[in-house]
């Protein structure tokens, strides 16, 4: 650092201080009573820091730079450069770790060797000694106040760095949480994005199931109209097989009816043919009277004559008779043939109207479990026609909240680019804010 950049500027302080010529004179001449001994000044010197820092090779180097600084200040009182080379001593032994207190023993250790040298060189000639002390305590005081200053400085350079380096490390922090923040805000806006487009797709997937859920719904009323349209066809056809069931049921009562006159018919033919039994037997008797009569008639000659001819007409009437028994017996035959059959078809019949009663019940009971069956799908219909439409409801409750979560996700995202503008502005401010604080 030079005289024009050193904070300490000696050239304020010379008239304050009074070191003019005569002062510089007074220095130079002091420093030939002290150069002969200048090794005990500068252990003297070096004593306050050497106990105070272990590095051993930087003690030698600051040591070397001290007495440069020394002779140069008792050779040139008025130049700058021994104040800036104090200076760099005294950043020197800082940075050794020597504290401001030893760096001030150090100083005053200095004066009190130097005033002893002066005092034993020039014992005799008092004017002198006075002259040379006085020299000592101006150069002290101006000494002093330029160590003052130059630990002030060395203060506010630290205190100047170590803002710098808090205001870089909270710059950096800062800069971080702000990076880590807009990183995240820009994910969240991704994500929120990302979930608006969802749920903007699932706003149109809803819409498509509650159209699906709205035709399936009235799918399930028109299939429960039909279901019960066809509960009233079954309720119709077990009713017409009832019908049946009953013409059935008569028409076997009738076959009965029937069966019992053909059975009573068979009997009436049976006392017919009994009858005409005892008319063939009475007709053979005739015919054998008759028979007899004629032979009779025919031994009494004339006499008989009268009744042969009565007893030809009787023969004649018998065998009459036993044609007509016959043809009756030929008839009756052919009605107990007919009566035969009558019974036999309607034995068949009332067998047939048996099973078709029988196929009714079985009909008529198969229809009343279809009716049922039918009852409860029309009620299970209804019921999921009742579900889908419930399900049309709720679909249209989510597709509404689903709007409003698109819409607020989207207003998420809208403050969150709000949040990423302001940590843009508060990363600069922080940026300023830094820069004045170390400044």
């Amino acid at each position: 650092m030079t005289a024009t950049q050193s904070e300490v500027v000696l050239s304020d302080r010379l008239e304050l201080f009074g070191i003019n010529a005569g002062l510089a004179d007074d220095c130079r001449e002091i420093w030939s009573a002290v150069a002969p001994d200048e090794d005990d000044l500068f252990a003297a010197i070096r004593a306050p820091i050497s106990a105070a820092v272990s590095d051993k090779a930087g003690l030698a180097a600051l040591d070397a730079r001290v007495r440069a600084a020394i002779a140069r200040k008792y050779a040139d009182i008025r130049a700058q450069a021994w104040v800036d080379e104090v200076r760099d001593c005294m950043a020197e032994a800082v940075a050794l770790g020597a504290p401001r207190l030893a760096i001030f023993a150090a100083l005053s250790a200095e004066t009190r060797w130097v005033h002893d040298a002066v005092a034993a060189a020039w014992a005799e000639d008092r004017a002198r000694f006075v002259r040379l002390s006085r020299a000592l305590t101006i150069l002290a005081h101006a000494q002093t106040e330029i160590f003052a200053a130059h630990i002030g400085a060395l203060r506010r350079r630290e205190d100047n760095e170590r803002r710098t380096r808090e205001g870089a490390a909270f710059n950096q922090e800062i800069m971080s949480i702000v990076d880590r923040t807009a990183g995240g805000s820009q994910r969240v806006r991704a994500q929120a994005a990302d979930a608006s487009q969802a749920a903007r797709g699932m706003l149109g997937k809803t819409s498509e199931v509650a159209a699906a859920a709205e035709q399936s719904a009235v799918a399930m009323r028109e299939a429960a109209q039909t279901a019960a349209g066809l509960i009233m066809a079954i309720e119709e056809a077990r009713n017409e097989v009832e019908v049946a069931a009953g013409v059935a049921t008569r028409a076997g009562d009738q076959a009965s009816k029937a069966v019992k006159v053909s059975q009573a018919l068979s009997a009436h033919v049976e006392a017919i043919e009994s009858i005409l039994g005892l008319i063939r037997e009475i007709a053979g008797q005739s015919n054998l009277l008759a028979l007899n009569a004629t032979i009779e008639a025919a031994r009494a000659g004339d006499a008989g004559r009268g009744f042969a001819v009565v007893a030809q007409e009787v023969k004649s009437l018998a065998s009459q008779t036993a044609r007509a028994t016959d043809d009756i017996a030929t008839k009756i035959g052919a009605i107990q043939s007919a009566t035969k059959q009558t019974l036999e078809a309607n034995d068949s019949i009332q067998h047939t109207v048996e099973e078709v009663q029988t196929s009714a019940d079985r009909i008529r009971k198969a229809m009343e479990m279809q009716a049922q069956t039918v009852t409860m799908i029309t009620a299970a219909v209804d019921e999921t026609a009742l579900a889908a439409d419930s399900m049309s409801s709720t679909i249209a409750a989510i597709r509404a909240d689903t709007e409003n979560v698109a819409s607020e996700i989207d207003e998420v995202e809208k403050s969150f680019g709000e949040v990423d503008a302001q940590m843009t502005n508060f990363k600069a401010s922080a940026g300023k804010f830094v820069q004045n604080f170390a400044a």
